[in-house]
């Protein structure tokens, strides 16, 4: 449909409009690549500024996703992170037909932050800590940060790096995870994680802190997840009514 230079709508709403309704009708499935800016506007007999106008509004629209070097890509569906059962992340996500690759980017041991001590119960001994990125379809999407406790058998890298945590309880230290507690809220992204998930500078992660709990209620690890906000969500379904204001927590 060519774009009416006639229309009181700016020509660049017009070109994101016919995108947008582009990707609704599956012409650019999630991954695939849009054309370039130039194609764009030599298609649509437009300036190259107009096509970047468009396709920055599909951007904030969170519909397409820039890749730097790379071009414009159509985002992909949200993640959604159940939190009903008590699974590992990436379990989770291999769940919700995800199947992330990750990479292990740290391994090593450490006095943990004063706030995962006191999870820990740890003082100041040393525990286990290592730190995964997960990505989809080579894209960078999500970070954790786990620490085990002094308690448990401590795991050698390579073990650390082909299995999940849950995965090393179960299988390799023979320990059963009995329960845990889970915590979710906003958080900034840091420079560091800005450069990690190759995220924009003002957009919003979601964190879930989790610690799990052995039979006898030692806790066994503390981990920290961190997505993109903005393609990520945790899922709860709860049976009967739910008193709102009641299940609610204040941190101050």
């Amino acid at each position: 449909m060519k774009l009416r230079r006639d229309s009181h709508v700016a020509m660049h709403r017009q070109l994101a409009q016919q995108l947008r309704e582009a990707i609704a009708a599956g012409k650019y499935r999630p991954g695939d690549r849009l054309p370039t800016e130039p194609e764009l506007a030599a298609r649509h007999g437009v300036s190259r500024i107009t096509a970047r106008q468009a396709v920055m509004q599909l951007v904030r629209d969170a519909l397409v996703v820039r890749r730097q070097g790379k071009g414009s890509f159509v985002a992909e569906p949200p993640v959604q992170h159940d939190l009903v059962d008590l699974r590992g992340i990436y379990d989770e996500l291999v769940a919700r037909g995800v199947n992330p690759g990750t990479q292990l980017l740290d391994y090593r041991e450490l006095v943990p932050p004063a706030n995962v001590a006191e999870r820990l119960r740890s003082g100041a001994r040393r525990v286990l800590h290592y730190k995964r990125l997960y990505l989809r379809r080579d894209e960078p999407f999500a970070v954790s940060w786990a620490y085990l406790s002094p308690s448990v058998p401590t795991m050698p890298r390579e073990l650390v790096a082909a299995h999940t945590t849950y995965h090393l309880f179960e299988s390799f230290m023979h320990l059963k995870i009995s329960h845990a507690d889970l915590s979710v809220r906003a958080r900034a992204a840091t420079p560091e994680l800005r450069k990690l998930l190759r995220l924009r500078s003002g957009t919003p992660l979601i964190a879930l802190e989790r610690v799990s709990y052995l039979a006898n209620g030692a806790p066994a690890e503390f981990t920290l997840y961190c997505a993109n906000a903005e393609n990520y969500e945790f899922a709860l379904r709860v049976r009967g009514k739910v008193p709102i204001t009641s299940s609610m927590q204040a941190v101050l």
